[in-house]
């Protein structure tokens, strides 16, 4: 082949790879590498989304489990697309911090529950008064009824993704006894938010300790009790310094959490992403976690039989005692609202609300057949 012929062959075919290349890179996958490629066609081509999940409960615990669950169940919903680094324990951001920690967006996604933050979700606080609340399966239903209802203003700087609640709060005492209104005071208790408000309104005084330090605090005797529920004998061993658990689940004061999402994160995110988050929390996360508070607290009640901790049940007379005392915490709250600017309709609008709410679903868990560590004779476990 003549020398001419053969350079003018080479340049041909230096000429059709470099078309083939630039091709390639103009394809349907915009030029990404095989590792931000996903599996499932052309939605999966994207690149991946990485964020970041806050819990400060411990990895073992039933929230911290249930954390490291919602990421891979995410992961599986968006088909690989968001992908989510867990920090429990407070490796990230601590229950007092959370809320704010994600608003800046030093995670993109934090549980906490509002009590650490008392005063600042002031519309949601009505979740934390005395209003009956029988467990956490009927007040988990009601606080997710009572987002989708009234989409509280004060969590706007966010995307709040559920509210959930934990089972109903008793008295858990290490030395003495409570067996009516009266042994309740001079007994120092934990209690934040509107359970030290409880705390208080029942003549006990109240101290802001930690759950984390609770137990510290109780072999230290620096309090004598905790305003607490039957699972927190488990998850922080309240049950190995205490002796008596007087239960008040008639009173009905639960804390309720939030698991909320950084505002800028959740606009960022493309819509079909927004979509499959939303119907994983709506269709399933929410149940998951309303199923394993109220298990915690079936938990917790079965151990505190096993450890021989002396469970006290109130007549019916003392009852009416400590709800009337109850409802005192509850009328301060619709003061304070009124003075921050509200009108009173509008606050015992609220209250209304979640307590219709509450008597719709007694009746449904009662309907259901579901077992719960308090409540109405129909629904409790064991007695």
């Amino acid at each position: 082949m003549p020398k001419r012929k053969r350079l003018w062959l080479v340049s041909l075919l230096v000429a059709a790879s470099l078309i083939v290349t630039a091709l390639a890179g103009c394809g349907g996958g915009g030029g990404q590498t095989p590792s931000q490629e996903g599996s499932q066609g052309s939605s999966a081509s994207q690149e991946t989304i990485t964020l970041r999940f806050a819990n400060y409960y411990a990895p073992e615990s039933g929230p911290g489990k249930l954390g490291q669950e919602f990421c891979q169940d995410i992961e599986r919903v968006t088909n690989g697309r968001v992908k989510i680094e867990y920090y429990p324990g407070g490796t990230l951001l601590t229950a007092p911090k959370m809320y704010d920690g994600v608003a800046q967006g030093i995670a993109d996604i934090g549980l906490a529950n509002l009590s650490y933050t008392f005063g600042r979700f002031k519309q949601t606080e009505v979740l934390d008064l005395p209003l009956g609340f029988p467990n956490a399966w009927v007040a988990s239903h009601v606080a997710q009824d009572f987002l989708k209802q009234f989409q509280p203003k004060e969590f706007d700087e966010t995307h709040v993704l559920v509210l959930t609640s934990t089972p109903v709060n008793g008295v858990a005492t290490a030395t003495r006894p409570v067996r009516k209104l009266e042994d309740m005071k001079g007994l120092v208790l934990r209690g934040t938010g509107y359970i030290g408000k409880l705390v208080e309104a029942l003549g006990a005084t109240p101290r802001p300790v930690a759950m984390a330090e609770a137990y510290d605090n109780l072999s230290k005797k620096v309090i004598e009790g905790c305003m607490v529920n039957y699972e927190t004998m488990i998850v922080f061993k309240l049950g190995e310094v205490t002796k008596y658990f007087t239960e008040a689940w008639p009173m009905g004061q639960v804390y309720t959490f939030y698991v909320t999402m950084n505002k800028d994160t959740w606009d960022k995110l493309p819509a079909d992403i927004q979509e499959a988050i939303t119907k994983y929390v709506d269709e399933e996360f929410h149940e998951k976690m309303t199923n394993m508070w109220n298990e915690l607290g079936i938990k917790g009640i079965e151990y505190v039989k096993q450890s021989g901790i002396e469970i006290i049940e109130l007549p019916p007379e003392e009852v009416d005692r400590w709800k009337q005392a109850a409802e005192k915490v509850v009328d301060e709250y619709v003061q304070s609202m009124v003075a921050a600017g509200h009108q009173e309709s509008e606050v015992r609008g609220w209250i209304d609300f979640a307590r219709q709410r509450i008597d719709y679903w007694t009746q449904k868990q009662i309907e259901l057949g579901v077992k719960s560590d308090t409540g109405p004779d129909e629904v409790r476990v064991s007695k």
